[in-house]
C-alpha cells in the first residue's frame, strides 16, 4: 500500500505506529495522535471526542498502519544483523591483533545488541589472569609448564583463541 493521498491520514498512521513502537498505551496514543495529524475533537467526551474519532479513522487507515509496522520490523531487523556483523569483524580483527580487550567488548557489544543477557560474575581469585601473559602462564602452569618461553607463551594464547573461538561456533550453532 502506498502513502496514504490525504496527508493528515498518512501522519496519523505514522504516529499510532511510532506510539506503538515507543511502548505508549493505545487508547490515549491514538487520541494523541488523532491530535497530533491536525484533527479537532468537537464534542470532548461524547460522539465528537478525539478518542471516537480516533477509532473511525484507524479503522480506515489500518492497512497502513500494518504497513508501516512491517518495514520498521524490518528495518530494526536489518540494523541488528548490520551491528552483530560489524562486531564480528571487530573481534575477529582484535583476536587477530591480540588485542584480548578488545576482542571482549566487542563480544559484550554484540550480546547487547541481541538483546542478550551476560551474567556478572566478580573474580574472587587474587590470583586471576590480568592479562594475556597471566593468562599464558597460568594455562600451561595448568599443564606443568612453570617456567615457559614467549614462544610458548604465544603459542598457549593461540590455542587459547581457537578454543575460544569454537566454543563461540557452538554457541552460535545452539541458539540458531
Amino acid at each position: 500500500m502506498p502513502v496514504l493521498p490525504n496527508p493528515r491520514h498518512e501522519r496519523y498512521a505514522q504516529l499510532i505506529v511510532e506510539a506503538l513502537n515507543n511502548g505508549e498505551p493505545k487508547p490515549y496514543s491514538t487520541s494523541r495522535a488523532y491530535v497530533a495529524a491536525g484533527y479537532t475533537a468537537k464534542n470532548p467526551g461524547g460522539r465528537g471526542s478525539a478518542q471516537a474519532a480516533s477509532s473511525r479513522l484507524l479503522y480506515r487507515v489500518i492497512n497502513r498502519v500494518r504497513e508501516l509496522q512491517h518495514i520498521a520490523a524490518m528495518n530494526a531487523a536489518e540494523t541488528v544483523e548490520k551491528m552483530a556483523r560489524e562486531l564480528n569483524e571487530i573481534q575477529h580483527e582484535a583476536r587477530a591483533d591480540k588485542a584480548h580487550a578488545a576482542a571482549v567488548s566487542a563480544v559484550l557489544g554484540k550480546a547487547k545488541v541481541l538483546n542478550i543477557t551476560v551474567e556478572k560474575h566478580e573474580l574472587v581469585d587474587s590470583k586471576a589472569p590480568q592479562n594475556s601473559d597471566d593468562i599464558a602462564r597460568q594455562l600451561l602452569a595448568d599443564v606443568g609448564l612453570h617456567e615457559p618461553d614467549e614462544d610458548a607463551k604465544q603459542r598457549a594464547l593461540q590455542a587459547y583463541d581457537t578454543m575460544v573461538a569454537t566454543l563461540e561456533e557452538i554457541a552460535s550453532e545452539a541458539m540458531h
